[in-house]
């Protein structure tokens, strides 16, 4: 086995309803964590999203401890939905409808995001040390362990992307020990599609096109994938078109339905405030019936014109027909369960057109054979079956005779697809990703200073060269790395050389780049900064202390009948980009090797305004 593999890989599915976690060592399969606290003997593979905090801010409960705790004792808060809240625009827009239970800020979303993460931790941690018999044999420390993360498909600015990555390592991950790491890896409809090729039963054939579709608890995610490798031990795929997501998911549902109870309430007040408990309302939304009808509703089995569940802390015998109560139970016709499904698959579809209309509209004959669902609310029958009717009643010119098909372990599919990445590369000494190649969302350049022509450079500032006078500079240029729609290899970094002239004795070892990005498209992208469309998303600091003079190339200027002759030197390094779906990471080369001196090679400090800027998708 390569040296170099982790003793242990964890894979975590942060998700806005349910949190699921897997993990793997090289010699064992995936196993995946069901003994969350508070589960009882049920083994739930998901734990909840949910915290209760105490009046003082003090954490109460989490998870599935929640359902036992009251959180309508006075000054206790329940707190849920709070990872999407770390994306300003939906906290704006929750605040914008009202919504009660919306974070006063981004910062307060990412505490609880942190609070929550920092339970799944000593969970995790506790689970898989006990697991390999290591509890109370020094845990695992001292062990070297890889703690992978998905992102949801939605998040497309940087910023968004730093701050989860901040708030995982403020939770514990990758921080225990001298061996443990933490990464934000592929996005949920990349994990996904990583999955569905890797275990679906269906038999993919080369250049085969297939479409993922992760509808989870707050967002869907779509990928449109072609099969680039069918072989059965290390398929591979290419992205066709950048992932995109978007809003539309299980709890949503919950909003509708709570819409619904809440409007009958509202026409008998008196009735509600004496005959029924408080709570009642919550109580409802939560209980186990209402689950499992979402998930059970479109099964032939299970469909029936009225649905009738038991209402908690409530007679037995009490029944009142406005309120749609009979001996205890709420009644919904199936109409009205019909009508909280609906939207959510019609917003599904639009997104599902759009991603055709694309193949389409690049001239592509290419059919999509298959649309693979996932997550909580696509592996609903229901979603299933409209889905397959509308594209049966409607077909597109891309996807005629579209076969809809659940995936398999659809709501664990997201830890499976990043595990299932990570062991690929392994087998193949990292040089095979299931993902062999994106397609990027946005421009990266690096600013740069050219060589002067008058014709390419018209306006811009100018610096003369300090070594050779008879050159000048144009400042502020960028040299664009990659270009948005560009395939990336995510094995194979970018790579911008450097050559910085040093005069004899200078000890400089530390120079600082600028990386900007685009959301233009490739032919409309500026040359200068001087030109509008660019955003300076980060400054990079390369330390190359420790480099000694006679590593450097030595130049001679020759003299002229006017001027002495004089040497200089050339320091010359890489900076290796790793463009990853929505996230970039840079190393420092030096001599043919990435540099790490006893010092942080290469910082980066991020830009404010250039992190914020969002891919616009759709």
């Amino acid at each position: 086995m390569n040296a170099e593999l982790p003793d242990i890989a964890v894979a975590i599915d942060l998700g806005t309803t349910y949190t699921g976690v897997a993990w793997m060592t090289p010699r064992t399969p995936i196993q995946v964590i069901s003994d969350w606290p508070g589960s009882g003997d049920r083994g739930e593979r998901k734990v909840p999203t949910q915290l209760i905090y105490h009046g003082d801010g003090q954490l109460s409960s989490w998870g599935f401890q929640c359902a036992d705790d009251d959180d309508g004792t006075p000054g206790k808060t329940r707190r849920e939905f709070f990872k999407i809240f770390m994306e300003a625009d939906t906290l704006a827009s929750a605040q914008e409808q009202g919504l009660s239970s919306a974070p006063s800020s981004i910062y307060e979303a990412q505490r609880f995001v942190t609070d929550y993460l920092r339970q799944i931790y000593a969970h995790v941690k506790l689970s898989i040390e006990t697991e390999i018999g290591r509890r109370h044999m020094g845990g695992w420390t001292g062990m070297s362990v890889e703690f992978v993360f998905s992102v949801p498909t939605t998040w497309t600015s940087l910023s968004v992307i730093n701050t989860f990555k901040t708030v995982i390592q403020n939770a514990g991950f990758g921080m225990e020990g001298p061996r443990h790491s933490s990464q934000v890896d592929l996005t949920e409809a990349e994990a996904a599609a990583v999955a569905t090729l890797k275990t679906s039963a269906v038999a993919f054939e080369m250049g085969s096109l297939f479409l993922t579709v992760d509808a989870g608890g707050g967002t869907t995610d779509l990928a449109l994938m072609q099969v680039t490798s069918s072989d059965q031990t290390i398929p591979q795929m290419s992205s066709l078109h950048p992932v995109s997501g978007v809003g539309i998911g299980a709890s949503v549902i919950d909003r509708l339905f709570l819409r619904l109870v809440t409007a009958r309430a509202t026409a008998y007040p008196d009735v509600v405030a004496t005959a029924l408990p408080p709570d009642f309302l919550m109580r409802l939304t939560r209980s186990h019936q209402f689950r499992t009808l979402k998930h059970k509703f479109g099964e032939p089995a299970y469909m029936q014109p009225v649905f009738r569940i038991p209402l908690e802390g409530v007679a037995h015998d009490f029944t009142h027909l406005g309120l749609g109560i009979e001996n205890g139970r709420m009644l919904f016709s199936i109409q009205e369960i019909q009508s909280l499904f609906d939207p959510q698959v019609e917003g599904i579809v639009k997104k599902i057109v759009e991603e055709l209309d694309w193949l389409r509209d690049t001239g592509r004959p290419q059919q999509v054979q298959h649309m693979v669902l996932s997550g909580g609310l696509g592996s609903s029958a229901y979603v299933r079956n409209q889905l397959q009717q509308r594209f049966l009643s409607y077909p597109h010119p891309n996807a005629n005779r579209v076969a809809v098909i659940p995936c398999n372990d659809p709501q664990l599919v997201v830890v499976r697809g990043l595990l299932y990445d990570r062991q690929q590369r392994w087998n193949t000494g990292g040089t095979t990703s299931v993902l062999a190649a994106r397609v990027a969302r946005a421009s990266y350049g690096v600013i740069v200073q050219e060589v002067y022509s008058p014709a390419l450079h018209f306006n811009e500032d100018l610096q003369p060269d300090p070594f050779d006078k008879g050159k000048k500079w144009a400042v502020n240029q960028i040299q664009w790395l990659i270009r948005k729609g560009d395939v990336v290899n995510p094995n194979a970094p970018l790579v911008k050389s450097f050559a910085i002239s040093l005069a004899e004795g200078e000890l400089t070892r530390a120079w600082d780049s600028r990386i900007v990005i685009s959301h233009n498209e490739p032919t409309f992208l500026p040359r200068s900064m001087k030109q509008a469309g660019a955003t300076k998303i980060c400054d990079l600091r390369s330390n190359l202390d420790g480099v000694r003079q006679e590593q450097l190339v030595l130049k001679n200027k020759r003299g002229t009948c006017f001027s002495r002759g004089h040497r200089f030197y050339i320091c010359q390094f890489d900076i290796r980009v790793i463009v990853a779906p929505a996230d970039l990471r840079f190393e420092l080369w030096f001599a043919g090797q990435k540099f790490s001196g006893n010092h942080e090679p290469i910082s980066v400090t991020w830009d404010a305004e250039g992190t914020n800027v969002k891919a616009k998708t759709g």
